[in-house]
């Protein structure tokens, strides 16, 4: 494999038996990954295609131009699930809402106004609500959202006009209708919903946070395709401290095989949520969470 960085051209090889192991733990998760290490040696000046075909060759500057663009798009996409899937767990998001459209609503700026808007006056309604969410197209082309948030509170304290001019009625409303309530007010009335735990897919996911923010982040790569470089791939809500960085080790001398029992890390009262090898055998993840208690980050 080849690179080029400021006209120069490096040429990288994997090394043989060396693996780069990044362990990530917050808030009573861990994801663990072996990647193969990779090292890049200058190989020179990189190749000057127009002196070499006596002129410049447009059609293939355009297709090394679009791979490159290809690339950046591959790998900033997938900085952003990993970034989401963490805000989720390190938040404690445990909570899933999917906002949909009755319409087939296709505008994805329009959609994502929608979402802002609801998340805002979601805030002015609970107090310390907070979430994380991802934007999907549908089968048929509308938009919908799947957000983490925290467990919605039973009831929720909602101000009605009263029948006295310039009055208010305040009245507690079951929390699982007051998303609809709010996104109908929004995108108009019965023109959409709001699904509390999810809707098909969705349920079930809120027993482990983890699968959650994989499910709710899984959709920024899925179809990362549609948000160009500079497009919002996902949003959330401040968060109350940065989030933790990996730990990096590097193991050397040792085969997949002999490494993965090195990374395999199981505390009491922990499950495992997913592990694999991957497509090429040639590298490791390992998530785990742990249940029924929550360790600070």
């Amino acid at each position: 494999m080849q690179r080029i960085v400021d006209g120069i051209a490096y040429e990288g090889k994997y090394v043989d038996d060396a693996y780069d192991v990044r362990v990530w733990e917050c808030n009573g998760h861990r994801e663990i990954s072996a990647q193969r290490v990779i090292e890049w040696h200058e190989i020179g000046p990189a190749p000057d295609w127009e002196s070499i075909l006596g002129e410049k060759d447009p059609e293939r500057e355009e297709a090394d131009a679009a791979e490159r663009k290809e690339a950046a798009r591959k790998r900033n996409a997938s900085r952003a699930k990993t970034t989401c899937r963490r805000f989720i767990k390190s938040m404690g998001f445990n909570e899933l809402l999917t906002l949909t459209y009755r319409e087939n609503q296709t505008d994805e700026a329009l959609c994502k106004k929608h979402a802002r808007a609801f998340f805002r006056r979601m805030s002015q309604l609970i107090p310390g609500f907070g979430y994380c969410a991802g934007y999907e197209p549908q089968q048929r082309g509308a938009w919908h959202v799947h957000a983490a948030v925290y467990k919605l509170p039973e009831f929720v304290k909602v101000r009605f006009p009263a029948k006295v001019e310039g009055g208010f009625i305040e009245r507690k409303v079951p929390a699982k209708h007051v998303g609809t309530m709010v996104w109908r007010a929004i995108v108009g009335k019965d023109n959409g919903l709001c699904f509390v735990g999810g809707k098909k897919a969705g349920r079930g996911l809120t027993s482990s946070l983890a699968k959650m923010a994989a499910y709710v982040s899984k959709y920024i790569l899925k179809h990362a395709e549609l948000f160009p470089e500079g497009k919002q791939r996902y949003t959330h809500s401040k968060g109350d401290q940065p989030l933790p960085k990996s730990v990096a080790t590097r193991f050397t001398g040792v085969s997949l095989l002999e490494l993965i029992p090195r990374c395999f890390w199981l505390e009491d009262g922990e499950v495992i949520v997913t592990h694999h090898i991957g497509r090429w055998r040639d590298s490791y993840y390992l998530c785990t969470e742990l249940i029924g208690q929550e360790a600070p980050c």
